[in-house]
C-alpha cells in the first residue's frame, strides 16, 4: 500500500502533461545563512508561488511560516530533513535533523536528504540514507535524493556523477537530484544509468539568466525529469518571471529565445 502513497504524492509534484518537474529549492538558509533572495523567506514564497512551481523545497521552519501561501496557491512542498553549516569545521557532512514522520504530519508531498560522496563522512551519510529510505517505504513518502560527489577532485565529472546517481538509485531514491555535467550529451549518460528519474541541481547563480536557461534546455535534451533550482531563481529580480521562463523550456519545449520572452513581461 505504501507504493500507492508514493504514487499519489509524486503525482502532486510531476507535471502530468510533460511528465517533468520544476522545483524551487529554498533550503539554503541553514547552510549559507540569509543569502540574497532569502532575507525574508516568507516574502520569497509569496513571490515564487505566483509563477506556479511544481513544488517548493523547504525546511520545516519555513513550512510553518509560509504554508498558508502554499495552500492558497495549490503548490506542494518537499521537506528537507538534512542540513550542514558552512561556517562550521565540517562543511562536508550533512546531519539528519528530522524524520519522515514529520513530513507526513506537515502534509509534505516528499522528503529530501543531501548526501555528499568522496568525503571522510560519506559512510555516515549513506547510513542515514538507508534509514530514511526504509522509513519512506514505510510511510509511502517519496524520497528525493540530493546526491553529489563533492569530496572528489571534480564534482561535475560525469564518471563521478554517474556513480553518485547509481548509489542513490540502488539505495531506494524515487527521484535523484545531482550536478549538471556540462552538456546534454554527458548528462544523458547520468540519466541513462539511473533506474529512477533524475533532475538537475540549479547550482551557483549564473552571470546571465539566459545562460541558466541554456543549461535547462540541455537538461531537457538529455531526457532528464526536470530541474530543482534555487539561487538562479530566487535571486532574480522577478522570481515568478524566471520560473515562467524555466517552465516554458521544461514543460512546453520552448527554445531559450522563446522562453526568454517571459523575463521581459
Amino acid at each position: 500500500m505504501s507504493e500507492i502513497g508514493k504514487s499519489v504524492r509524486l503525482g502532486n509534484i510531476i507535471n502530468q502533461r510533460s511528465k517533468r518537474m520544476v522545483v524551487v529549492a529554498m533550503d539554503h538558509g541553514p547552510i549559507m545563512g540569509p543569502v540574497p533572495g532569502l532575507i525574508d523567506p516568507v516574502d520569497t514564497i509569496k513571490r515564487v508561488v505566483k509563477g506556479k512551481p511544481d513544488a517548493i523545497m523547504l525546511h520545516k521552519g519555513n513550512v510553518r511560516a509560509g504554508h498558508s501561501y502554499l495552500v492558497k496557491a495549490g503548490v506542494p512542498f518537499i521537506l528537507n530533513i538534512t542540513t550542514s553549516v558552512l561556517m562550521g569545521p565540517v562543511w562536508d557532512k550533512t546531519t539528519l535533523i528530522d524524520e519522515v514522520e514529520t513530513a507526513v504530519r506537515l502534509g509534505a508531498s516528499s522528503v529530501t536528504i543531501r548526501t555528499l560522496l568522496g568525503t571522510n563522512y560519506d559512510t555516515d551519510m549513506l547510513n542515514d540514507f538507508g534509514m530514511v529510505s526504509l522509513n519512506c517505504d514505510k510511510w509511502g513518502m517519496p524520497l528525493f535524493a540530493m546526491i553529489y560527489p563533492d569530496g572528489t577532485d571534480n564534482p561535475k565529472n560525469v564518471v563521478y556523477v554517474k556513480h553518485a546517481a547509481r548509489v542513490a538509485a540502488e539505495l531506494g531514491a524515487d527521484v535523484i537530484k545531482t550536478h549538471y555535467t556540462g552538456s546534454a550529451e554527458s548528462f544523458k549518460e547520468v540519466v541513462d544509468c539511473s533506474t529512477v528519474p533524475v533532475v538537475m541541481s540549479g547550482g551557483e547563480k549564473t552571470k546571465d539568466p539566459a545562460e541558466f536557461l541554456k543549461i535547462a534546455k540541455g537538461v531537457v535534451e538529455a531526457g532528464a525529469a526536470g530541474v530543482m533550482v534555487g539561487r538562479n531563481l530566487f535571486e532574480y529580480k522577478d522570481p515568478a518571471a524566471m520560473l515562467r521562463a524555466i517552465k516554458a523550456i521544461v514543460h512546453d519545449g520552448k527554445t531559450v529565445q522563446e522562453a526568454s520572452v517571459e523575463l521581459e513581461k
